[in-house]
């Protein structure tokens, strides 16, 4: 059996690194993770207590991760690169010193600078969610090889419900300068979850002004007509975020911002719903609102594009393909 860790950080707003952990689980690996915030609250507060005292929790982060490296001796690490935790360079120098036969591979979540895309000399592939990330990596001047590898659903997690729908489109997200903007000029009604959109208040939008639990999100997405998403112009380019996968698991049709990379992953009009600019998003919105069985139907071809071929477990096949381990 495949032996897997997986590197990243625990509680993401995505749950990014427990996903892959059950990805590679579903695929029939033995596999365990490491938080680097700690993947119980004891461990969580030891770091942080190291930072206090030391100024820095590196060499304790690195020291918790090479024993459980020598414990767990893994064939497969994958490191999950998000962009609210760096990772030092001395932890993919301890997981080549520890593990030297492991492979390794680095999925990237986020825009990332040459400094931080040093893990590149140390992984046998890097994966990337967005493909300007590729490019990135290519003129920092990075040798090892670089594929698109988008983001995926879980359908252990999100599936099908016989909840009965409300006609809310929903978004939830964090509130940036760009989202902002748009719903500011959106006047048709969106129901809004995340933290900073007190700012609207007032407006034509219901506003819940507070992070969703993500164990919420697979009953208020199976509730809903539709699901709004727009990106978050600090990490993402062309790519997709998890909201352009996870409302399909609940058979939820998606209106998505016009991303480059869509092409990669939709039949865009049949299985996702594409605006451009305000008056194609108040279209969608109007057809979607008044045409339950539009919505539906949109929400159906969607859920079985990403049943075929954008579940988690189909990303934790590729990258053990790509490395040889399939």
């Amino acid at each position: 059996m495949i032996k897997v860790l997986v590197v990243g950080k625990y509680n993401s707003i995505i749950h990014w690194t427990e996903n892959t952990v059950d990805a590679f689980a579903q695929t029939g690996c033995d596999v365990d993770y490491f938080a680097m915030n700690g993947g119980t609250p004891a461990q969580s507060l030891y770091f942080k207590l190291a930072g206090k005292l030391h100024g820095d929790k590196t060499s304790t982060v690195c020291s918790s991760m090479a024993k459980k490296l020598r414990q767990f001796q893994p064939d497969l690490i994958v490191f999950v690169v998000i962009a609210a935790l760096r990772m030092p360079e001395q932890l993919f120098a301890i997981a080549n010193d520890i593990c030297p036969s492991a492979r390794k591979v680095a999925w990237i979540g986020d825009k990332l600078n040459a400094e931080e895309s040093i893990f590149a000399n140390y992984v046998d592939w890097v994966f990337c969610t967005d493909t300007v990330f590729i490019d990135d990596i290519r003129h920092f001047g990075y040798l090892v090889p670089v594929s698109y590898l988008p983001l995926a659903v879980n359908p252990a997690f999100f599936r099908p419900s016989h909840l009965a729908r409300t006609n809310q489109v929903l978004y939830v997200a964090n509130n940036s300068t760009e989202r902002g903007k748009l719903l500011r000029s959106i006047n048709r009604p969106i129901t809004l979850y995340g933290k900073g959109w007190s700012e609207l208040k007032g407006s034509a939008h219901e506003i819940h002004a507070y992070r969703l639990p993500y164990k919420k999100l697979p009953g208020i997405y199976a509730a809903c007509r539709a699901v709004l998403n727009v990106k978050n112009e600090k990490n993402v380019v062309r790519g997709l975020n998890q909201r352009s996968f996870e409302p399909y698991g609940c058979m939820t049709p998606v209106l998505n911002d016009a991303m480059q990379d869509l092409d990669k992953c939709f039949d865009v009009g049949k299985e996702i719903l594409v605006y451009r600019n305000i008056d194609e998003l108040c279209a969608h919105y109007d057809r979607l609102t008044g045409d339950a069985a539009f919505a539906a139907a949109i929400g159906q071809a969607g859920y079985k594009r990403v049943i075929a071929e954008h579940t988690y477990a189909h990303r934790a096949q590729t990258m053990l393909a790509q490395v040889g381990l399939k």
